[in-house]
């Protein structure tokens, strides 16, 4: 199963519709951020463990599924925390703009993709499961032969009443 390691305030800041989010209201972004990948691991088979630096705004619920949550406090930053996540490396897929950060995990041997490129596998799952969804719902329509029926038995109820 893959896990990808999200830096969270990275991310944040390198996809348009969270730094909207984040222009109004911190705690609304971060909220956005952790649903949106909680429904990503729903959608797919994978871990996911959201890093932020600092300590919450908000009191985080503690079952999310496969993903976790995580803030790295007020003695260390979200860098170490991530650094720390990717060990051992197999299967450990860090999501990050950050240079200096991609340095350290590819020398663990741990791989990693952009917030842009991981933002998109979100979009495209959730496309993806808005299609699903929608071709797999029933047809709701009568077929011309219950509306005949209808009809009648409608007739009939209305001959009845006179």
């Amino acid at each position: 199963m893959i896990r990808y390691i999200i830096d969270g305030h990275n991310t944040i800041h390198s996809i348009p519709r969270y730094l909207e989010i984040l222009d109004r209201d911190y705690p609304s972004c971060l909220e956005k951020v952790i649903t949106d990948c909680a429904d990503y691991c729903d959608s797919r088979n994978v871990k996911i463990v959201l890093v932020f630096d600092g300590n919450p705004p908000f009191e985080i619920p503690k079952n999310h599924g496969n993903l976790k949550v995580v803030f790295s406090g007020s003695n260390r930053d979200a860098d170490t925390v991530i650094v720390e996540k990717t060990l051992p490396a197999k299967n450990n897929i860090v999501v990050t703009n950050d240079g200096g950060l991609k340095h350290l995990i590819t020398a663990n041997g741990c791989r990693y993709i952009s917030p842009e490129q991981f933002y998109e596998l979100y979009a495209s799952s959730k496309k993806k499961n808005l299609q699903r969804t929608s071709q797999s719902g029933k047809d709701r329509s009568l077929t011309p032969q219950e509306v005949a029926w209808w009809k009648r038995e409608m007739n009939e109820a209305l001959e009845k009443k006179k």
